[in-house]
């Protein structure tokens, strides 16, 4: 590969000088040409080496180590802004699950002891019943590594029964244990898998987009092998334990297609978590035209909350015993272990987390608190006739208590307008992204009309460039021509949807961009001549050159960080791109009509290319269009991601899931996007109760 770039340059600079000597230049124009065209080729040429001295740096096992740290660093951060640890964790119990749902327990330990090199545990610590599997709380991660002869299990449970906090709190746990240079477990949501696609396929592009640096190209296999990137090298390895979340997220139709996908994408030793609803699974496996389970998976079934646990958290969460704020909730947790509404609604933790933060608000510093909601209220068998009711009544109440103005955070949207946000965002899953519960900014501009969205784009693009033509322009012809220009480029196009972080030249491809540039330079000389069109030829070429590039090696990556990573490669990489490729054209150009002059055209034409042809590189333009027609509508905030930010770190009404944000559950997802709309004047004002 450096004879090839070695070659070019040689080809490239007697090409330069054959031009010149073709339009009669003399020799300091010639020599300036040559000269100034050698950076371009020696920042190709270490654009190139630097890639593969990135893929050769390091062992998969120090990738694995540094995507640890990664994975270590957000879960813990996650933790916290979900409060799992505050006042502690919810002691959630579970048991083996039905027998008809999973594989025989003997047959797991003779499928393990019949693996080549043998079982991956201690079959001495393995339960002779299944009814070993039984524990609680900080065992989950001794019961998947010891107990499971297979290291597959299927986590099920009622909805809120906190299957995701189990996952989380495996995940940590096997953090904890992880040996140097071993496997690193990654918590991933299902819910954007299509079962036909390819299943590690789909989960390397969840790594890359969480983690960018797994992007970077890795060894070839073998020789001769074609190239692949970090991400993918660490799954053929096994070094990434799937810990799957949200299976019963999926269509229901499609529940019997992954399972089975999943038989046939994993090799029997690969350890496998995956968690779903009972009744979603249970559906998934037992169908009558076809039967699948996962291959060599135990089962565990998450218990409602015990009644006695149940009303010592809330009380440690309100003051702790004896204290008068913990005796507010004589009455409810009296109803604990009982059929009434509220018994069942708080016999989960979902339900203990609204119910905590409704009526055990945190202390803050205000002049004039708001009023306490009293717990008693949840026992009101008239207001609320069923758990249904009162689920409901908790998830109204809980916007309002999240976006009180006494919060110990502050509020920087009122609750009116902070419910008006959250409604039209949950519609716009259920309603624009089939129910899915990942919300990921760049594609937000789907909440758009389509005419509104295709006319928005247009202009954006369209004002962008013929700004940057105009002013880049204004210095050789009049700020009217790079103006119209722009526009008229831009209005042609619109933007991409997919978030990227850096420019780079793509070195394998600089032949093909040269070789475009001459061919479009030569079929432009019957219609505007040869310099004019190697000037167009050279400044399209290497701009199609380059592409997206995410850099920064297992480094995580959340939604306010790649926006701000995909928003300054279109301001950085724009500008570098329409900078590189206008010298570039200015240099042919200005064999013809002189050297400064024809900079200067160069320039001009680079940075509308440049400046509009970001829009199509980054989502960050997709994003200003949706925020600017939102806003107008007044179906959001103006700061729409700084809105998302402080509702997942403030508000605990969102989490985040690597570079996506989700509703801290999907039930109240579907809650919010079944209100009306528009939301009346006052909703979200109070504890009020069910529509």
């Amino acid at each position: 590969m450096r004879i090839w770039f070695l070659l070019l340059m040689v080809l490239g600079s007697a090409g330069a000088l054959a031009v010149v000597r073709y339009f009669a230049s003399g020799m300091a124009e010639t020599a300036a040409s040559w000269l100034m065209g050698l950076p371009l080729s020696y920042l190709a040429w270490k654009a190139f080496y630097h890639d593969r001295v990135e893929a050769t740096a390091m062992s998969l096992e120090t990738v694995a180590d540094q995507l640890a740290q990664a994975v270590q660093k957000q879960w813990a951060h996650e933790s916290a802004a979900r409060r799992m640890d505050d006042p502690y964790p919810l002691p959630v119990a579970w048991r083996p699950a039905d027998a008809d749902l999973v594989e025989p327990w003997s047959l797991l330990a003779d499928v393990a002891q019949g693996w080549p090199g043998g079982p991956p545990g201690d079959p001495a610590r393995w339960p002779e019943e299944v009814a070993g599997l039984a524990g609680a709380a900080a065992q989950i991660g001794e019961v998947f590594t010891q107990f499971v002869p297979t290291r597959r299990l299927v986590v099920m449970g009622e909805p809120g029964s906190g299957k995701t906090m189990l996952l989380v709190r495996l995940l940590q746990d096997l953090m904890e244990q992880r040996p140097e240079g071993g496997s690193v477990p990654v918590l991933v949501s299902l819910a954007s898998w299509d079962p036909g696609q390819p299943f590690e396929g789909w989960l390397a592009e969840q790594l890359r987009r969480s983690h960018p640096g797994l992007r970077v190209p890795a060894l070839a296999r073998m020789s001769g092998a074609d190239a692949i990137d970090l991400a993918q090298a660490l799954l053929d390895a096994r070094l990434i334990l799937p810990i799957l979340d949200g299976f019963d997220e999926l269509p229901p139709a499609m529940h019997p297609l992954a399972l089975s996908a999943l038989n046939r994408a994993l090799s029997a030793k690969q350890p496998l978590v995956i968690a779903s609803r009972a009744t979603a699974y249970r559906t998934a496996v037992q169908r009558t035209d076809v039967m699948v389970r996962l291959n060599g998976a135990a089962g565990i079934h998450l218990l409602p909350l015990a009644p006695e646990q149940a009303a010592a958290y809330l009380r440690r969460d309100a003051g702790g015993e004896h204290t008068a704020a913990a005796d507010r909730w004589t009455n409810a947790v009296g109803h604990l272990g009982t059929d009434t509404p509220v018994g069942q609604a708080l016999s989960t933790p979902l339900g203990v987390f609204l119910a905590r933060t409704i009526y055990n608000p945190r202390p803050c510093i205000s002049a004039a608190p708001e009023p306490i909601p009293h717990p008693d209220e949840l026992c009101d068998t008239t207001a609320f006739p069923t758990r249904a009711a009162l689920n409901a009544h908790l998830f109204n109440a809980f916007i309002p208590a999240a976006y009180a103005p006494d919060h110990p955070h502050p509020p920087r949207w009122s609750v009116t307008r902070a419910y008006r946000t959250l409604v039209f965002l949950a519609r716009h899953l259920e309603t624009n992204r089939d129910s899915s519960p990942d919300l990921a900014w760049w594609e937000l501009h789907q909440a758009l009309p389509g005419p509104a969205r295709r006319l928005t784009a247009r202009l954006t693009a369209g004002l962008t460039a013929g700004l940057a033509a105009g002013l880049a322009a204004g210095l050789t012809f009049r700020l009217t021509v790079g103006l119209a220009a722009g526009l008229a480029g831009g209005l042609t196009g619109g933007f991409a949807t997919a978030p990227s972080t850096r420019l780079r030249w793509l070195s394998g491809s600089l032949a093909t961009r040269l070789a475009f540039a001459l061919t479009f330079g030569l079929a432009a000389e019957f219609a505007g001549g040869l310099v004019a069109g190697l000037a167009a030829g050279l400044a399209i070429g290497l701009t199609v050159g380059l592409r997206t590039e995410k850099p920064d090696l297992a480094t995580i990556v959340g939604p306010v960080t790649l926006l701000a990573q995909d928003r300054r490669t279109y301001v950085v990489g724009g500008l570098t791109t329409g900078l590189a490729a206008g010298f570039a054209a200015g240099l042919v150009a200005g064999l013809a009509l002189g050297i400064a002059f024809g900079i200067g055209v160069g320039i001009a034409f680079g940075l509308m290319i440049g400046l509009a042809g970001g829009l199509s590189r980054t989502a960050w333009g997709g994003l200003v269009i949706a925020r600017l027609y939102l806003a107008v509508r007044r179906n959001a905030p103006w700061n729409l991601m700084a809105f998302l930010q402080d509702a997942h770190e403030h508000r605990g009404v969102l989490r985040q899931t690597g570079a996506v944000y989700q509703f801290r559950h999907l039930d109240l997802q579907r809650h919010l996007a079944q209100q009306p709309w528009p939301p009346p004047p006052d909703q979200g004002l109070g504890c009020s109760s069910p529509t």
